[in-house]
């Protein structure tokens, strides 16, 4: 099915063997389904079996939904890109000759399973979403008649939750993550009548009010996550965590593995 092939960068002049590659041609969960191929006939060979499965049991697919994602656009692409046929074979079980699919462009930002990717790696998308949430949230409890320990709750037991959801694949900056919770740490003073100018550290004191501040937490995430990849017992994500310290090691020329690096700093 010309499955799309993740190869190890390497340095060296000899090409890596074959087993540190890895290879994959589909992510499904429940009714959600992405097929990525290397090749237009890679995945008109893949949308072929989707269409006779939906014939087999009785079910179709809204066409018009379907989502192109493409490497292969030029990075400065802002213009409107022409749509994409698919030509399908006509059987028995399927009936469908051909798809038209327009590819999203290289600069959009696209969602599976509720996160949110950007081929370019922009972060910009997920950041104002992360705003926009902190700021309807703000804005919503405002004029209600809540305690601050009240709003705290809500904070830290409902939105965080989604901020963190919504970030598991994008790493935010502190001052990205204090801009987004501007308007938060500005409701919970007023709400406990406090200064303005009172220091936010202390709305993040477990004795005070126990606020959770956004950028460490983000960061205790993000490392409990590659902890649970490096364990994994999944021989797939075993090799794809593999993969991702061989990309670091190769975009920063290190010698050694990325996690024998005590020292970033340049």
């Amino acid at each position: 099915m010309d499955p799309y092939i993740l190869r190890s960068p390497t340095l060296l002049l000899t090409t890596t063997d074959d087993t540190s590659h890895v290879t994959i041609n589909n992510l499904v969960f429940m009714d959600d389904s992405t097929l990525i191929s290397s090749s237009t006939a890679g995945l008109e060979h893949m949308l072929l079996i989707t269409e006779e499965f939906y014939t087999l049991n009785n079910t179709s697919a809204n066409h018009q939904k379907y989502v192109l994602i493409s490497n292969s656009l030029p990075l400065t692409t802002t213009s409107a890109t022409s749509p994409v046929e698919f030509n399908l074979e006509l059987f028995p079980l399927n009936s469908i000759s051909s798809l038209s699919v327009i590819p999203i462009s290289i600069s959009s930002s696209f969602r599976f399973l509720g996160v949110w990717f950007n081929i370019k790696g922009s972060r910009n998308f997920v950041k104002k979403q992360i705003a926009d949430e902190c700021n309807s949230f703000a804005t919503t409890l405002h004029s209600v008649r809540l305690s601050a320990k009240q709003v705290v709750y809500l904070y830290n037991a409902m939105l965080i939750p989604k901020l963190e959801y919504r970030m598991q694949v994008t790493h935010l900056s502190e001052k990205d993550c204090y801009a987004a919770t501007r308007l938060i740490h500005s409701l919970v003073k007023h709400k406990a009548n406090f200064s303005c100018s009172l220091p936010n550290s202390i709305l993040y004191l477990s004795q005070a009010l126990g606020l959770i501040n956004l950028f460490p937490y983000m960061i205790q995430c993000h490392v409990n996550n590659l902890f649970l990849i490096a364990n994994s017992s999944t021989p797939f994500i075993q090799r794809l965590f593999v993969y991702r310290l061989r990309l670091i090691q190769f975009r920063f020329l290190i010698p050694i593995s990325p996690l024998n690096v005590d020292d970033w700093s340049l």
